[in-house]
């Protein structure tokens, strides 16, 4: 006939100021029956009975641990460990240790250690994390985005819209930059246009004053 074997997770984590199960259970067998459940706490060097059931019922052995400590019974072979509003403190290695007697009238003992891990998450920390992304959005938008210049147009006419919509508010910094950009092209192309009729005009005259010019290589103004 095999013996009792405990089932205990190695780890678990609970949420700081929440509730948490360490899960400790095992499959009962015929003739043998749980006399003893301890839950001990390693606290320094040596582990801490924390929670005691025997023939008498339930006794809780820490203070600290008054009215926010419970152990599964309703289920056979389920005596896990309910700890309610975790302490970062709280955090330890757990030994679940059960006793049966044995058909014979012996007694086997096992146990298992897991190890409880709290995590604190407080709610302005999640609020602060589920509105970050939202924040940085449009920035790195602006940033990272590179449009050609086809798009400038459209963009150009999106924005005269917002601001012909909104009065009092400014005229954003791209329409400001685009626009001086616009007056420095025409202003360059029509003094390129009028450099290039004077240069014509001067050519024109300088043919109709001197015909014997037109047979030189020489511009009017180096031959003259």
């Amino acid at each position: 006939m095999g013996r009792p074997i405990l089932e205990v997770p190695e780890n678990i984590t609970g949420p700081w100021k929440g509730d948490v199960t360490i899960p400790c259970t095992y499959g009962p067998l015929q003739g043998y029956t749980q006399v003893l459940v301890k839950w001990l706490v390693h606290r320094g060097s040596y582990p801490v009975t924390i929670f005691l059931r025997d023939s008498s019922g339930d006794h809780i052995q820490q203070a600290r641990y008054q009215g926010r400590l419970h152990v599964s019974h309703k289920v056979p072979g389920d005596v896990s460990l309910q700890l309610s509003t975790l302490e970062m403190d709280d955090r330890s290695h757990y030994t679940c240790e059960v006793t049966w007697q044995t058909p014979d009238g012996n007694q086997v003992v096992r146990d298992k250690i897991t190890e409880l891990r709290v995590q604190k998450h407080s709610s302005e920390l999640l609020k602060t994390n589920t509105e970050a992304p939202t924040t940085m959005r449009y920035p790195l938008k602006a940033t990272s985005t590179v449009k050609q210049p086809w798009d400038w147009t459209t963009d150009m006419d999106g924005y005269l819209r917002e601001t012909r919509a909104g009065p009092g508010k400014s005229m954003p910094v791209f329409a400001i930059v685009l626009i001086i950009s616009l007056c420095c092209m025409v202003v360059f192309t029509m003094a390129y246009i009028m450099l290039c009729r004077k240069t014509s005009q001067q050519e024109h005259v300088c043919e109709a004053a001197s015909p014997s010019l037109l047979h030189s290589r020489l511009p009017c103004y180096l031959s003259s």
